[in-house]
């Protein structure tokens, strides 16, 4: 489609939706856009009042034509159909339908989101990239049960499945079975399947009761794990993850998946390294280097995410390897030490996220994993048929939690600011380079976005492990372009409904403001219209932006 055809293809056919604010007619013809869900581009439809007279917007069609090159400058070619069905009638295309809130409550909707849509596309291609990978280096995909009787991490987030109906219940004797639980991890059956089958992975939901509901602790997520067989170091399984992690990013770096990136809103991701390897570090010596920097670690918990981010700062912002984790942290299938005061464990470590996989050798000895109280009986068994030692890795599909910040842009003489936004982004960079070097630019330029620009006020959206480096250089903003003035912030949210709502009260706030020191009736009439138009209504700024921000929640 980027390229203009020096011929027709006769008889092409066309099947999508028809989408835009409405459906243009010009002289005999009717032009439309339409996706056909496939791909991030649209592609223009022409066709004739006669064939075309019952299409909307939001209606499924069917098309036969030919692809030709337009004599518009808006796109290098156009579908011209000479036949055309509607097999679909939008019954409420409204343009305000798709925002973010409504999506929320129409989930079934979402599919309609450009930007959600672009989401699962690019979604499905990373997880078949994942696929590839691993098929590629001989391991072999297992669907692993998700209903279990077992609890993998042993700490009791569990969800418990429970039937409505007493027979299922209950056995043929009236005596209720075991319990039944989603699936926390498929570690366990990996690792049975990895006696005889050397590599293995999976690729799949999990499920975990977390108390605390966050975007770093979800109910539901997909988890990637992976099990080898004749491994006795953790050296082997942090190459494995090293060489996932920068084939991954050097995909989404490349020309390839960039058109979803920019339509969800994203740009380049962070800088890793791809031809170089990651450094590693021993956890006491982790502990070492934030204490002399000033950093407080608990011995009991272990590090915190801010020492985890602290730790990528000290490595040059770059991903970090954590091995050897004490005993008391890890779970009971880790193999230990000599001294069994630490575990041949890991975290990998990424900047703004911290630990994004962690993975271990496991314990082969089946004495030692029933002494710290495993029993599950045909896991020990495993141990005692001819199982050589294992290690593997699992990495979760988290996504990073995002702030919300509405700024107003306060100038020194009063004026209206006039900066647009790629203004505002190139000072805050350049600003965030002065300040912090290297470290605090790649950080913030990785999470900055600026989302709404709405006369003297601002949205920006800042991911975590940014917050603080943007908080720094906000107060050091005297001018932006060449225009002296100050920013306030006036309200941080967690999604951009919240800052819609927030910008609202703020305009109604100074519209009554206004209405009182009116001294005109037709003055009165015109504010009092524009308070009657902002009230409960969605702003029409926030549309494209609230979309973006729904195809990450």
């Amino acid at each position: 489609m980027r390229h203009i055809l020096d011929f027709r293809l006769v008889d092409s056919h066309k099947k999508g939706w028809t989408v835009g604010k409405s459906v243009q007619k010009s002289g005999k013809n009717v032009f439309v856009k339409v996706d056909d869900g496939r791909s991030n581009g649209l592609v223009q439809l022409v066709a004739s009042k006669e064939i075309a007279n019952k299409v909307k917007v939001g209606s499924a069609i069917q098309a036969v034509g030919s692809l030709e090159k337009s004599l518009g400058s808006q796109q290098e070619t156009e579908f011209v159909a000479n036949e055309l069905r509607v097999v679909g009638q939008d019954e409420n295309a409204r343009y305000d339908d798709l925002s973010a809130d409504n999506l929320r409550k129409k989930t079934h909707l979402r599919a309609r989101n450009a930007q959600f849509a672009a989401f699962l596309r690019l979604r499905s291609a990373i997880f078949r990239e994942t696929h590839e990978f691993f098929m590629s280096r001989d391991f072999i995909h297992i669907d692993t049960p998700k209903l279990t009787r077992n609890d993998c991490e042993g700490g009791g987030e569990v969800f418990d499945v429970v039937t409505t109906s007493s027979e299922a219940l209950n056995g043929s004797e009236g005596v209720k079975e075991d319990p039944m639980y989603l699936s926390v991890s498929s570690q366990l059956h990996l690792e049975a399947l990895v006696s005889r089958l050397q590599r293995v992975y999976t690729l799949g939901p999990a499920f975990r009761a977390e108390k605390q509901q966050s975007h770093a602790h979800l109910s539901e997520f997909h988890m990637l794990e992976a099990e080898v067989a004749f491994v006795e170091t953790i050296d082997e399984m942090c190459d494995l993850v090293e060489s996932y992690v920068q084939h991954m990013f050097s995909l989404l770096d490349s020309p390839k998946f960039q058109p979803e990136l920019k339509i969800i809103g994203y740009g380049p991701t962070s800088p890793v390294p791809t031809n170089s390897k990651f450094s590693r570090i021993i956890y006491d010596d982790a502990v070492k280097l934030l204490t002399s920097k000033g950093s407080k670690v608990t011995a009991k918990s272990g590090l915190s995410k801010k020492n985890e981010l602290d730790l990528v700062k000290y490595h040059n912002n770059l991903p970090v390897f954590v091995t050897h984790y004490p005993t008391n942290q890890k779970p009971f299938y880790m193999a230990r030490t000599t001294d069994e005061t630490s575990t041949l464990s890991f975290d990998l470590l990424v900047p703004g996220v911290g630990e994004l996989a962690g993975g271990s050798v496991r314990e082969p000895d089946a004495e030692k994993l029933k002494s710290r109280g495993c029993g599950i009986e045909w896991y020990l068994e495993t141990r005692r048929r001819g199982q050589p030692p294992t290690a593997g890795f699992d990495q979760k599909m988290v996504k990073i939690k995002n702030r919300y910040y509405v700024i107003r842009m306060i100038t020194n003489d009063g004026s209206q600011p006039t900066p647009h936004k790629p203004l505002i982004f190139r000072e805050l960079m350049k600003l965030a380079a002065e300040m912090f070097g290297d470290f605090g630019y790649s950080i913030l330029k990785m999470s900055l976005s600026v989302r709404v620009l709405d006369e003297d006020v601002i949205v920006l959206r800042v991911a975590e492990g940014g917050n603080k480096y943007f908080g720094a250089i906000l107060p050091c903003v005297h001018k932006i372009d060449k225009q002296p003035m100050v920013l306030q912030t006036i309200f941080i949210g967690r999604s951009m409904r919240s800052c819609e709502k927030r910008l609202i009260k703020i305009r109604q706030d100074e519209l009554h403001s206004a209405l009182k020191q009116c001294t005109t009736t037709e003055t009165r009439t015109q504010i009092l219209g524009a308070i009657k138009e902002i009230c409960g209504k969605p702003a029409r700024i926030f549309t494209d932006e609230q979309r973006k921000d729904q195809s990450n929640s």
